[in-house]
């Protein structure tokens, strides 16, 4: 079985989830630990799963097959997950060719047969023979960023092109780290120049575990090293671990809740109110919930009096965070809210000319003008998966309808020093009506196919922003004046 270590706010549903689906739980946390019934085990994980730094879904680093494996259990049982894997691994070997000069970069450019990588060493020479190492993540649209200076990495141990014991930082024990350091002098002697670093987990295991492994880099560094000096072409000549960035969009918050509801007592929008900063205060309710189940009504409805308080009212500066399927986070133009609804609110924007969308309808260029004084409002409701934004004038005459195609919208508190903010991943297929005489048009429908090639969502969750984008098209064909679906 697949070994998983997991920590974080998502650490009981996924463990919960992985368990259900043939993975093993090793080290878990004390209260994992307690709530499954799990013994302590000290095996190094095979994938290692944490909180993403903004705590909007997870970061799990693994070989690509094992990461294939939990992207898809994850997407079975939760539905929209987003996941982004760098099309090279991180760590891996390549036996590259230069190809010449980024001009945007001043970088070498390195063919390494799947896709090209950036070099900073100035000194190679086009179709020059290379050994590279990739040393940074191409998410997005950048390209990975290589080294020559090449490692070998295991779980225990990394092989280090230079004749030095170095530890993790993380190994705080001071015996344990005099203990891996003699070790580390005495396998030293034999390795031909490699250094060895100790990794984290060098502390849970055995000195002949360690040793084996040492021995087992040394093996693949001379199978590394003979490939590159056949070889003829580019390939990979060592698979390094990829780090999986694993987004939770609103719906796929409200599967975990769910999930977590049947292992112990949850809040209505649990994880939504953890990744938005109140982790305390949802524990202390869940707490007095899981003590006196009878006050789940009344310690529910002072929870959410108190978030209430920090939500955005009318007037309240609001950011508008427009997340890309590839993982950009692009924060538009500041607004206001400028009212409330029965369903959300309206966001008011300023702008010094009409957003560059109502351009994309090549067929009107002129009728759909840039003017100074130009405005928006967006009408947010939340959790809704489109959002409409109608544009105007500076006379207050409608100039176009733009209907973005998203996640569930999720609307996020002040925290004193930043304003509220909304949330939503975009899933770049939308819907246009501009200028307001011609029929609405559906658009970047490509962009939507692109992020399906690179893995980024599922055909099955293309299709349905498809249908919904349809839907959207013929209910803005039969009101015009539509604020939201």
């Amino acid at each position: 079985m697949i070994k998983a270590r997991i920590r974080g706010i998502y650490s009981q549903s996924l463990t919960q989830i992985m368990l259900q689906n043939h993975f093993d739980i090793v080290q878990p946390s004390p209260e994992v630990a307690r709530r499954f019934g799990l013994p302590y085990r000290s095996d190094i994980p095979d994938v290692d799963i944490w909180d993403r730094s903004d705590l909007q879904g997870i970061v799990a680093i693994a070989y690509e097959s094992i990461l294939d494996r939990l992207a898809d259990v994850l997407r079975r049982r939760l539905g929209g997950v987003i996941t982004r894997t760098p099309r090279v691994a991180k760590s891996s070997v390549y036996r590259g060719v230069v190809l010449g000069r980024d001009e945007r970069t001043g970088q070498n450019k390195v063919d390494l047969g799947p896709i090209t990588g950036l070099l900073p060493d100035r000194g190679a020479q086009r179709g020059q023979k290379v050994m590279v190492q990739v040393r940074a993540h191409d998410y997005g649209r950048k390209s990975p960023v290589l080294s020559s200076s090449i490692t070998i990495p295991g779980r225990a141990a990394v092989l280090l092109p230079e004749p030095v014991v170095r530890l993790s930082t993380k190994i705080k024990d001071s015996d344990s780290r005099r203990d891996l350091v003699t070790l580390g002098r005495r396998i030293q002697e034999h390795t031909d120049n490699w250094g060895i670093l100790w990794r984290t987990s060098a502390e849970k295991v055995t000195e002949k575990e360690l040793r084996d492994e040492v021995d087992d880099l040394l093996d693949t560094a001379q199978r590394v090293f003979r490939e590159y000096d056949e070889s003829d072409v580019p390939k990979l000549l060592f698979e390094g671990t990829s780090n999986a960035d694993i987004e939770f969009p609103a719906e796929v918050k409200e599967a975990l809740d769910k999930t977590r509801a049947k292992i112990k007592s949850t809040v209505a929008n649990h994880h939504f109110y953890k990744s938005a900063g109140y982790a305390s205060l949802v524990d202390l309710a869940e707490l007095v919930i899981e003590e006196r189940p009878e006050e789940r009504r009344y310690i529910t409805s002072k929870l959410e009096k108190v978030i209430s308080q920090d939500m955005p009212r009318v007037e309240d500066p609001i950011n508008v965070e427009h997340v890309k399927l590839d993982g950009r986070n692009i924060v538009l133009a500041r607004g206001r809210v400028a009212e409330t609804t029965g369903r959300g609110f309206v966001i008011r924007r300023q702008f010094r000319h009409t957003s560059r969308k109502l351009k994309l309808i090549q067929d009107y260029p002129e009728e759909v003008r840039r003017d100074e004084g130009d405005y928006a409002l967006t009408h947010v409701v939340p959790g809704a998966r489109t959002l409409v934004t109608k544009y105007y004038s500076r006379k207050d005459e409608l100039k176009g309808t733009y209907v973005n195609i998203n996640t569930g919208v999720e609307v996020y508190p002040s925290n004193g020093s930043s304003p509220g903010r909304i949330r939503y991943v975009d899933l770049e297929i939308d819907v246009v009506k501009a200028p307001m005489d011609v029929p609405p048009r559906i658009i970047d429908q490509h962009l939507l196919k692109k992020a399906v090639q690179r893995g980024f969502i599922t055909e099955e969750m293309a299709e349905r922003s498809r249908n919904r984008a349809q839907i959207v098209a013929d209910e803005l064909e039969a009101n015009p004046q539509l604020e939201s679906i």
